[in-house]
């Protein structure tokens, strides 16, 4: 979390009056809580569930809501501590969220973030390898030969760079194009997977399991969470110290309740050890301490590490990517030394940047972000958007299991009608809009159903490549018995959400929307 002085937000046009230097921007950036994966599912909906380690099950919807809740009341209380007139209301907060993330976990963090009690027109969803970007833009990019160097000296207008954000759940992967105002954009859409951090605690869990069993690591997180969270900070300790180049035994100090479990279900640790895959390679100090092998535990990172490497040996083949020289890798999980090495043996002939504090950079960029949300002025759509319609019946056109009789009219069910197509580069706040017409009156919302597809061209909400995102609700004014009313549904894209807006089309009025998902 972070708090700094910014100006106006673009995004938010009713701020024009207020005094920027009253402003503030605070960013929230989840990190390494274990919990954010949760959302990097397609089918997160308002109901979606997370289960704990002992395997208790809350709304994942309510668990974001007090993160938020609590990170937003700290820093309110920090800035009253510093400064007597803080007003809440001059406080714009900025919520960090991988870019691989797709449009409903966005939306629900918005949600979460709105219930706890953040006001919309007071926050922005930033994307996190777009906030390291902005925040590498000055800084010097050859520590190594200690000059003063910046960023944009070495990555000239019209260069390219890929931004490799190493965070604890993901790898979040963007390509980014100087222009030649200074603003960026996006090459090739967002990609990456779970290669962060955590997968290597992941990796860890899993050698401990074939060490000692799976009942006694299963018995550790039910009855003996405390010593069960002490081993894995134990670990995490030891994961950031270990070098390249380490010939020492890595020595971790096993909890009591641990070795209770192990005594319990195994004999005692020596017999445990005796009988596992890995004897020749961990062994017993004293009474509680695990020494492992330093190569043994470097191999708990080469399977997160290798998905990472293939992964950008792909991304570089893209023809928009290959010609491309320099690397920034940011995010607590880039400061690990054996990833450090591994890119630059896969890549010897790219420029890898590596900034000071990497693990803060997604949190420092996303306050810059508060500053010129606009920087990043074009990103590249991973989705083709559209809208269920029923244009009539063309039998040249349409398979006779989609023909429907409406008001004596033949129509096509399930038609795709498209708003903006995958893989097309748009302009933060390029829109799109249909017009409606609400007819009944005793109509008191008008729904539209919003369909996403992996294709550039589908046909049928029904194929196999469509998903329906959610429904736009628009509330309508009462109408008269015989009146009509037309309502332009516009969707915005471009920024790092997907926006919705409703006008009247003979007043002009802006109608607020809602969007269920």
């Amino acid at each position: 979390m972070s708090e700094k002085k910014a100006i106006k937000n673009k995004n938010d046009e009713d701020r024009d009056t207020i005094d920027a230097a009253k402003l503030f921007v605070a960013a929230i950036d989840f990190g390494t809580t274990r919990f954010k994966m949760a959302l990097h599912n397609e089918s997160v909906d308002m109901d979606s569930l997370i289960k704990d380690e002992s395997g208790f099950k809350m709304k994942a919807f309510d668990i974001f809501t007090f993160a938020i809740k609590y990170l937003k009341d700290q820093t309110i209380n920090k800035l009253k501590r510093t400064l007597t007139d803080v007003d809440i209301a001059d406080i714009h907060y900025v919520l960090t969220v991988p870019a691989i993330w797709e449009d409903k976990a966005k939306m629900f963090m918005r949600k979460s973030a709105e219930k706890a009690g953040i006001k919309g027109d007071q926050l922005t969803i930033a994307l996190e390898p777009e906030a390291a970007s902005i925040y590498c833009q000055e800084l010097r990019t050859d520590r190594e030969n200690k000059t003063n160097i910046t960023f944009s000296e070495t990555i000239k207008k019209g260069m390219k760079y890929v931004v490799v954000d190493l965070g604890g759940g993901t790898a979040d992967i963007t390509v980014h194009e100087r222009q030649p105002d200074g603003l960026l954009e996006e090459v090739v859409p967002p990609s990456g997977g779970a290669w962060g951090g955590t997968a290597i605690d992941d990796a860890y869990l899993k050698f401990l399991e074939k060490v000692f069993g799976e009942k006694v690591v299963k018995e550790l997180k039910l009855k003996e969470l405390e010593d069960y969270t002490e081993l894995i900070h134990e670990f995490e300790v030891k994961k950031r110290s270990i070098k390249t180049d380490t010939t020492s035994d890595i020595v971790i100090t096993m909890p009591v309740g641990l070795m209770n479990i192990i005594k319990k279900h195994c004999g005692g640790i020596d017999t445990a050890i005796k009988k596992s895959p890995y004897s020749d390679s961990i062994s017993v100090s004293g009474q509680q301490k695990l020494c492992v092998n330093p190569q043994k535990f470097r191999d708990l990172f080469k399977p997160t590490i290798n998905s990472l490497l293939k992964h950008l040996d792909q991304l570089f083949r893209h023809p928009k990517v290959s010609d491309i020289q320099h690397i920034i890798m940011v995010g607590g999980f880039s400061e690990c030394e054996l990833v450090q090495k591994e890119m630059k043996d896969k890549f010897p002939k790219k420029k890898i940047i590596i900034p000071e504090e990497a693990g803060l950079a997604v949190l420092k960029g996303a306050v810059l972000y508060g500053y010129q949300p606009e920087k990043i002025n074009k990103r590249i759509l991973k989705k083709t958007y559209g809208i269920q319609s029923w244009p009539e019946w063309d039998s040249e056109v349409h398979p006779e299991t989609k023909r429907v009789r409406i008001d004596g009219t033949d129509r096509c069910k399930d038609v795709f009608y498209k708003f903006a197509v995958k893989g097309e580069k748009v302009e933060a706040g390029h829109s799109y809009g249909q017009i409606f017409q609400a007819l009944k009156p005793d109509e008191r919302t008008l729904e539209c159903t919003v369909y996403i597809s992996d294709d550039t061209n589908p046909r049928y909400v029904t194929d196999p490549s469509c998903q329906r995102l959610g429904n736009l609700i628009v509330p309508l004014p009462p109408l008269q018995k015989g009146q009509s009313l037309e309502i332009e549904e516009t969707m915005i894209f471009g920024g790092t959400e997907l926006l919705f807006r409703a006008k009247n089309m003979k007043t002009g009025e802006i109608y607020e929307t809602q969007f269920q998902f």
